[in-house]
C-alpha cells in the first residue's frame, strides 16, 4: 500500500500533466500559425507554477532530505531535480507575463518564435522533469522509506488541489465550450485529460 503522501504527489502528477496536455494544444494552435488562447495560457503557466510551491515541492524537498540522509549517493539526481524546479519557475513566471500582456493588449495577434520557442521548452522540461521523479526519484523514496515510516511522518498534507478556487477557475474555462479540446484551425482532438470532455458528433 502507497504511502498517502506519496499518493497525493502521483495525484499532483496526473493534474499537471493534464495540465500540459492542454498548453501542448495551445502550443500547436500557435505553431500552426492560428491564434490561441492567451488568457488561458496564463492561467496554466500561473498555475503549473504557483501551486507546486504552495505544497509539492517544500514537501519533495523534505521527502528529498530524508532520502539523502539514507544514502548521500543520489544526492546529484536530487540537486538535478531542485535546478529544474527553478528553471521551471523561472520560464513559467516569464510566459505568465508575456501571455498576460499579449492577452489584455495584442489578443489577435500571432505569437513570435521567439517566445513559442521557449514556451515549448518549459513544456519539454516540465515532461521530463515529472518523467524523472515518477520514474527515478519516488521509486528511490519507497526504496529507502517504508509507508510505515513516511506515515509516521505526520507530513501537512493541506494541498490545495482540485477544490482550490484557482483551478476551478482554469477547470471552468478549459470545459466551456470544449475549450480544451482545441487544435487550431477549427480542428479537435477526441479527448480533454482534465474534464473528459469529447467532441459533440463522439458523445
Amino acid at each position: 500500500m502507497k504511502a498517502i503522501v506519496l499518493e497525493r504527489l502521483h495525484a499532483d502528477h496526473h493534474r499537471y500533466q493534464a495540465l500540459l496536455c492542454i498548453l501542448d494544444r495551445q502550443l500547436s494552435i500557435a505553431a500552426s500559425g492560428d491564434i490561441p488562447d492567451y488568457r488561458l495560457m496564463a492561467r496554466l503557466c500561473h498555475y503549473l507554477t504557483r501551486q507546486p510551491e504552495e505544497w509539492h515541492y517544500p514537501m519533495e524537498n523534505i521527502l528529498f532530505d530524508r532520502m539523502t540522509s539514507c544514502d548521500p549517493h543520489h544526492g546529484e539526481l536530487l540537486a538535478v531535480l531542485s535546478e529544474e524546479h527553478r528553471r521551471i519557475d523561472r520560464y513559467g513566471s516569464e510566459l505568465e507575463a508575456t501571455f498576460r500582456r499579449l492577452a489584455d493588449e495584442s489578443p489577435g495577434i500571432e505569437l513570435d518564435e521567439s517566445r513559442l520557442g521557449l514556451a515549448q521548452a518549459f513544456s519539454e522540461l516540465y515532461h521530463h522533469h515529472l518523467y524523472s521523479e515518477n520514474h527515478h526519484a519516488y521509486p528511490l523514496i519507497e526504496r529507502y522509506l517504508s509507508t510505515a515510516e513516511l506515515d509516521e511522518l505526520a507530513l501537512p498534507l493541506t494541498s490545495p488541489a482540485e477544490g482550490s478556487p484557482s483551478f476551478q477557475l482554469l477547470y471552468r474555462q478549459i470545459a466551456d465550450h470544449g475549450t480544451g479540446l482545441r487544435l487550431g484551425h477549427g480542428e479537435k482532438a477526441d479527448f480533454c485529460p482534465l474534464c473528459d470532455a469529447r467532441p459533440a458528433h463522439s458523445s
